[in-house]
């Protein structure tokens, strides 16, 4: 399972501010954190100031790397530019690129992705806007990763995402997502899937306790990857539990190791 932090964004009102006042102790008490609860890569996003997001990620990623120097990133930018302003300097750490989409405006990203060898965020939207149903995400995705396997990027390099929305808006939107998990693992069985888990409980008050459940439940469908607040014990205890009980823990010792991390002395 890879782990993706999401506590590094700026559309979170506490990042948002640290950003802003470029409080870099607190980019640095994050990383650390979210490292320390298992995260795999970190996320960071400074889309919330326009122009100047190039400058704010750049300020942020070094802090994180001062950290953590061997952070891996998901550079998470809606801007093609940005993308390919940021890997001018930060591209010998791993780093995953978030994201593409079948949208014109987004393509230019792919060549900056094959220049520098990172991994891709693929989401499966094209002019007609978000895929509700699973059938429809499954023809989006495989237009999708068509066009990424014809620029030769290999398919673990791809992260689908898996379109999370709020059950708030579509009561039977966390179920649909999770036939578009199944169906996508089927379909795609070397291609990483992941999604920003905490949509689905947009609006909703124990936000913590709804992510959990359908992160479990994502995983049993075939997800390997989340992009999620790892910090949170609900979250940790969700993935290790579901990666137990499906059988991808053996004789239990990451469950009980992180049991013993959280619960004892």
């Amino acid at each position: 399972m890879i782990i993706i932090g999401e506590k590094l964004n700026s559309s979170i009102p506490s990042v948002h501010r640290a950003f802003e006042e470029r409080d870099a102790s607190y980019i640095k008490q994050m990383t650390a954190k979210q490292i320390d609860c298992g995260a795999d890569y970190l996320d960071v996003n400074a889309g919330v100031f326009l122009e100047k997001e190039v400058e704010t990620l750049l300020w942020a990623i070094s802090h994180v790397l001062e950290e953590a120097p061997d952070a891996r990133l998901m550079i998470d930018s809606p801007s093609p530019a940005a993308v390919k302003e940021v890997l001018k300097v930060y591209h010998d750490n791993e780093v995953i690129v978030n994201s593409i989409t079948l949208e014109e405006d987004r393509l230019p990203v792919l060549e900056t992705v094959c220049e520098y060898g990172t991994g891709i965020v693929a989401l499966p939207i094209d002019e007609n806007g978000i895929p509700q149903t699973a059938e429809e995400r499954l023809e989006v995705s495989e237009r999708l990763i068509h066009m990424l396997r014809g620029a030769g990027i290999a398919d673990d390099r791809i992260y689908l995402d898996i379109l999370v929305q709020a059950i708030s808006s579509d009561h039977m939107a966390g179920l649909e997502t999770l036939k578009s998990v199944k169906l996508l693992r089927e379909h795609f069985p070397d291609v990483h899937l992941t999604g920003g888990l905490s949509n689905i409980s947009f609006g909703l008050p124990g936000r913590a306790y709804i992510n959990a459940a359908f992160l479990a439940s994502a995983i049993t469908m075939g997800l390997d990857s989340a992009i999620t607040d790892v910090t949170n014990n609900s979250i940790r205890f969700a993935i290790q539990s579901a990666l137990l009980i499906n059988g991808q823990d053996e004789y239990c010792m990451n469950y009980i190791e992180q049991y013993r991390d959280v619960f004892d002395d």
